[in-house]
């Protein structure tokens, strides 16, 4: 999905000589520069892990970890080229009960790469959860930001036998998945911009999805 706003649609552009942003929050294509841009500000977030799924049925159990969430990066360069190809990364899936979530994809634009969040580990009997690592993008001369992580599932006593999903990592536009609650296997909810996605309940509770990468292109004069 993309989505252009005009600079004489923000009040203050004038001043800073801003003349466009475009955004991408999904697929790959080219940017192609106007005739009245000289300078980009390029703003990206990886795509978010996916939650695991919470465990089995059994004595003790644990649910799934959060996915941990995407990095993000930004970069001003000072004479944009003509064009940049670049690629939305995607959030990576929730696993199923007693599976793990899927890492998250790359975002890529004018060498900025990587910084995909990984995935949460699944629910197991006895065995607690983790969450997933955030990832930090490579870039060459500007900002990166790693992700934070996910968070494992809580604590599963025998007297309690059922444990919460981890919550996904937070992303630098916040918004991570939270963790299915205990002993309905519910499952957890998805993250927003590279944030990762809630594990899933004890037990029998699915991991969501993690949050999709995103791109922001500001156009200078």
């Amino acid at each position: 999905m993309t989505t252009t706003i005009r600079g004489s649609d923000n009040f203050n552009s004038a001043a800073v000589g801003l003349l466009r942003i475009t955004r991408y929050t999904s697929g790959s294509g080219t940017w192609n520069r106007p005739s009245d841009t000289v300078s980009v500000l390029i703003k990206t977030v990886a795509g978010g892990g996916g939650g695991g799924g919470g465990s089995d049925a059994g004595e003790i159990n644990f649910g799934g970890g959060g996915g941990g969430a995407g990095g993000y990066s930004e970069t001003f360069i000072e004479s944009a080229a003509s064009s940049y190809a670049y690629v939305v990364g995607a959030g990576g899936g929730g696993g199923p009960p007693a599976n793990a979530g899927a890492a998250g994809t790359a975002t890529t634009i004018a060498g900025i790469s990587g910084g995909a969040g990984a995935g949460g580990t699944r629910g197991d009997l006895n065995v607690p959860s983790g969450g997933g690592a955030g990832g930090t993008s490579t870039i060459s001369g500007g900002l990166a930001v790693r992700g934070g992580n996910g968070s494992g599932a809580g604590s599963a006593d025998s007297g309690v036998s059922y444990s919460q999903g981890g919550d996904g990592g937070s992303s630098a536009y916040g918004g991570n998945g939270s963790g299915g609650l205990a002993q309905n296997g519910a499952a957890g909810t998805a993250g927003v911009f590279g944030a990762g996605g809630g594990g899933g309940g004890a037990a029998l509770g699915s991991g969501a999805a993690g949050g999709t990468g995103y791109i922001e292109i500001q156009e200078y004069s």
